[in-house]
């Protein structure tokens, strides 16, 4: 691997080109790649792992892009049960919380690398040293997160590199989140709940002809034994709700589906009767206006007063009704309504409604 690149003209020019890429209208995987190719000239790694987000629960919405080496699905479920462990530094919860948009492993454990849960059973044996985690983050949310490593034999990573990430890593959110408001907020047009049953390394026990019909529309490098990415994420933080007593996010996600909407994926542990090894069920149905209009609030950038408002709106009551409802002058009402139709474009509550009733977010 190259040595660290010293700052200067390469970074701005980097750092410009990704702002420019992110305005782009690029889809996910094509921005991702291209923003990599940005960063490792800046910041050299020699592995990555670029992911799409939820922004509610941070649990991955796609197969992640990864750059370096083939993970196989023994090392994916490794690395999750890790990250919800909840023993170590910069977890991707805790950065999310902490509103971090960059932040590096030698600098978390003060250069101390083996006093990381993570380094010494995921990154070492891997031969890697340093890990610089980014979130890409945008309207106080995160759409997309990255882990670069570097090998044992190359330096951490400086301060000045984990500046220069987090300086990009807000242009790699917009972009992120652009291209989520691109795809149409709706229900599949076809299918309906399913049931996964999966055993404790997320291999498919049993199924229903639904579930395994929405399995065929999630795109997945594995075989049909083990489940996609997304819905293994899902299937391993219900187990760490079950066993913890630690403020988990919920286990589930928003998963888009290909040209076809938007599904919901829930998970909750089965305990079984006679003591033995407990299962974990994954409910799959079409996302509801109860899971699309928080998105699309995200989306939007809107703040909980303007949400209070807009969801007050759609329902039809008068403008001074609302202002009774959150115990508001008309002025403030006035102001709070100009805010959210400029985030959203729109010009009219009809259109407000439009956007926020059952022509986008299926009911």
């Amino acid at each position: 691997m190259p040595k660290p690149a010293v700052m200067g003209t390469r970074a701005a020019t980097a750092r410009e080109t990704i702002a420019a890429l992110a305005d782009a209208q690029l889809e996910p995987r094509e921005l991702i790649h291209e923003v990599a190719e940005r960063v490792r000239r800046v910041v050299p790694y020699d592995r990555a792992t670029w992911a799409l987000t939820d922004p509610e629960t941070l649990l991955e919405t796609d197969e992640a892009v990864v750059e370096g080496v083939l993970l196989d699905c023994a090392v994916v479920l490794e690395t999750i049960r890790h990250e919800l462990a909840g023993d170590d530094v910069n977890l991707f919860d805790q950065l999310d919380r902490a509103g971090a948009a960059a932040a590096s492993l030698s600098g978390a454990t003060g250069g101390d690398l083996a006093t990381s849960a993570r380094h010494r059973a995921l990154l070492a044996p891997q031969g890697l040293d340093d890990e610089l985690r980014l979130l890409a983050r945008s309207g106080d949310a995160t759409w997309g997160t990255a882990t670069l490593a570097r090998a044992t034999d190359a330096p951490a990573f400086t301060p000045e590199e984990v500046r220069f990430v987090a300086s990009v890593a807000g242009h790699l959110g917009r972009g992120l989140r652009a291209a989520l408001g691109r795809t149409p907020l709706v229900a599949p047009a076809t299918g309906g709940a399913g049931m996964l049953i999966v055993d404790g390394d997320s291999r498919i026990e049993a199924s229903t002809a639904d579930a395994q019909q929405w399995l065929t529309r999630i795109p997945s490098p594995h075989d049909g034994e083990y489940l996609p990415t997304p819905l293994a994420l899902v299937a391993e933080h219900a187990q760490a709700f079950a066993r913890s007593a630690r403020d988990l996010r919920p286990a589930r996600l928003r998963l888009p589906i290909p040209g076809d909407g938007w599904l919901l994926v829930r998970g909750d542990v089965l305990n079984a009767a006679d003591g033995g090894a407990a299962r974990t069920a994954l409910v799959l149905e079409p996302a509801g206006r109860a899971e699309l209009v928080p998105l699309l609030h995200a989306l939007y950038g809107l703040t909980e007063r303007e949400r209070n408002v807009t969801e007050l709106l759609v329902t039809g009551l008068t403008t001074d009704a609302v202002a009774e409802r959150l115990a508001i002058s008309r002025h403030t009402l006035r102001d709070h309504v100009k805010a959210i139709f400029a985030k959203t474009g729109v010009a009219s509550r009809p259109e407000l409604t439009a956007l926020f009733g059952t022509e986008r977010a299926a009911s």
